[in-house]
């Protein structure tokens, strides 16, 4: 087994890919560090994740993404895309970090399924998703069939967890406009 160190809140096995460990760290302090109502920063982030999945992509071409880690944060980058195809790569490659060993792989591969999904057409089906409309954030449609069982084998919380945050939520915007 290959010996692993932190990194951030993500592990690195010793046969990870540092070029994409680099541009995945560089991405998650500018997240963490800049301000998202400054419209020059989204724009930003937005071209530079763009360029880092056209980077990726060469990665999987040339078999370049090999280990869990790998594979989770390759699946970051598509999960940030805009296309039903971005997010269907994210799908398959979150599905390859968990069948390798990233635990949290199986959490990512259930909020990617849900972008996917919602990208063409379909209800969610863990319930992951919200979004903004007219003025307040709301759950996305989900399927109401899928237990809270389901979702904790995929580390997903309740429904009813979903629904208390989205009221936060728009109690937060509420003062703010105050």
């Amino acid at each position: 087994m290959s010996k692993q160190k932190k990194i951030g809140f993500y592990r690195e096995h010793s046969q990870s890919n540092k070029r994409l460990i680099k541009i995945f760290e560089k991405n998650q302090k500018a997240r963490l560090e800049n301000e998202w109502k400054d419209k020059n920063f989204i724009k930003n982030l937005v071209q530079s994740e763009k360029q880092a999945r056209k980077e990726i992509l060469k990665m999987l071409n040339k078999e370049e993404v090999r280990t869990s880690d790998d594979f989770y944060r390759a699946a970051w980058f598509f999960h940030h895309g805009n296309t039903f195809r971005s997010y269907a790569l994210a799908v398959a490659l979150s599905a390859a970090s968990y069948h390798l060993g990233e635990l949290w792989g199986k959490n990512f591969y259930a909020v990617a399924l849900d972008r996917f999904l919602l990208s063409v057409g379909r209800p969610q089906y863990f319930g992951t998703q919200f979004e903004k409309k007219y003025g307040k954030w709301r759950l996305s449609p989900y399927n109401k069939k899928t237990t809270d069982k389901e979702r904790k084998e995929y580390f997903v919380g309740p429904i009813r967890k979903a629904i208390k945050e989205i009221e936060k939520l728009n109690l937060k915007e509420k003062t703010n406009k105050t």
